[in-house]
């Protein structure tokens, strides 16, 4: 595979809806609600409390829609990290049930907003397959559908070895689970449509703006930004994994994780359909797994993974040796953008939206920010509005995570552990037989 080096943190969103600078405005000194983050979130909060007549002003470090926003991977799925067992060992029942209900509503949302408002963001429902590597990680992802359909009433399809081809013309995967009601958009023409939104309704952005500091005097906050001074009645922090030092008290909450992508060249509409017949997307039930997805056209396919850091020379090689695991036939096909961003995990791994000394903090969506982002900004607007449905997610408290200053020196390690986990549940079978020379 060769890669185009031009296009080296170039998202292939880019190629469409690329994040803009936007015309400077006259600087604003007061507003209703001040909003730190032009990402799905932010621009959320501001279309929610837009519709309610307040001024909002949502100010940006870099380009409205440059970060996670414009790079993810599209993929609609509303999940949450812990399995539901794992919930409700935490939380209980009944609480454990609103979150992952909640996730289901937050995507159904996300479909509606988009059709209501007519957004032109290549959105599909063609759903979702998580494969499986291993028969013992199949017969765990049998034993979730089981639990989560008697306790939740939510169906998913199990996928037998037998009709793996139906979705995937891949040998890497054992079988699998289908939800029909995951989906894919093109996620920076999303957020540029949301920021166009914001600027029609009257909202305020403000791009290569820096938050400094704030205090609350009175019933305002003084926020401090390279511009300079604004007081607002509510303060919104939606900085999620580019959350600065100037933020120490969610700083420290929070471990990003880069999260990168490569892109194919253009292999055509007929090629991406043999290996992928229902133009799904695609995931795995690993710690450390892939995600993957054809490209809005049907002409590309896109893989996505984790990684610790870049420096190592070819940045390339882990994600096109995934890609090569599941379709080895590609092997000549070139890659035509290779990007990256960032996630970031509170270390429960549950999605927070509390607020602390008055000010709504929304963070946290641990890798599927696509819905979660976009819900927890109108959750915090209607925080300021006195909505009495609240999230099931709000006030969660942040688990302290010991000895960290908001430099994440374990992330190394603990991808180690994952990748330990994944060897050990999806390879136990065969190195037990292969330490003792056991046949079947």
């Amino acid at each position: 595979m060769k890669t185009d080096q031009n296009k080296f943190n170039e998202p292939y969103w880019w190629s469409q809806a690329k994040p803009e600078l936007i015309d400077e405005l006259e600087w604003q000194t007061t507003s209703d609600v001040l909003i730190v983050g032009a990402g799905y979130t932010g621009l959320s909060a501001a279309l929610t409390l837009l519709k309610s007549g307040l001024k909002v002003i949502i100010i940006d470090s870099e380009l409205p829609g440059y970060g996670a926003s414009s790079r993810n991977g599209g993929i609609t799925s509303g999940k949450i990290k812990p399995s539901f067992k794992e919930l409700v060992s935490k939380f209980g029942l009944d609480l454990s049930k609103k979150m992952i209900k909640e996730g289901e509503v937050a995507r159904q949302d996300l479909y509606d907003f988009i059709r209501k408002e007519k957004i032109d963001c290549d959105l599909k429902i063609n759903g979702m397959f998580t494969g499986a590597i291993s028969k013992k990680g199949f017969e765990n992802q049998k034993k979730e559908v089981g639990f989560n359909l008697e306790t939740l009433g939510i169906e998913n399809t199990i996928i037998e070895e037998k009709d793996v081809s139906n979705f995937i013309c891949s040998k890497k995967y054992v079988g699998g689970i289908f939800d029909k009601k995951i989906g894919s958009i093109h996620p920076a023409k999303l957020v540029l449509s949301m920021i166009n939104m914001v600027r029609k309704n009257g909202g305020f952005i403000f791009n290569k703006t820096y938050f400094k500091n704030s205090e609350k005097k009175g019933n305002l906050f003084h926020i401090v930004t390279n511009r300079g001074l604004v007081k607002s009645k509510h303060l919104i922090i939606a900085t999620n994994a580019y959350t600065d030092k100037n933020l120490p008290w969610l700083r420290k909450k929070l471990i990003p994780v880069i999260s990168e992508m490569i892109s194919t060249s253009e292999i055509g509409n007929n090629r991406v359909n043999s290996l992928m017949p229902k133009l799904s997307t695609f995931g795995e039930a690993l710690n450390l797994f892939h995600y993957f997805r054809p490209s809005p056209d049907g002409k590309r396919i896109l893989i996505g993974g984790r990684r610790i850091r870049y420096n190592n020379k070819n940045k390339t090689k882990k994600l096109m040796n995934g890609l090569l695991e599941i379709f080895p036939e590609l092997k000549e096909v070139e890659i035509s953008n290779h990007w990256y961003g960032y996630v970031t995990f509170p270390f429960d791994q549950i999605p927070k939206l509390v607020m602390y000394n008055g000010i709504i903090y929304a963070a946290g969506y641990c890798g599927s920010g696509t819905v979660w982002s976009r819900w927890f900004g109108k959750k915090a607007a209607e925080i300021i509005l006195n909505f009495e449905q609240r999230s099931a997610f709000y006030n969660i408290p942040f688990k302290k995570i010991p000895f960290y200053n908001g430099h994440p020196w374990f992330v190394p390690i603990a991808i180690e552990y994952f990748k330990f986990q994944d060897w050990w549940i999806n390879s136990k079978e065969e190195n037990f037989r292969n330490f003792f020379k056991i046949d079947k």
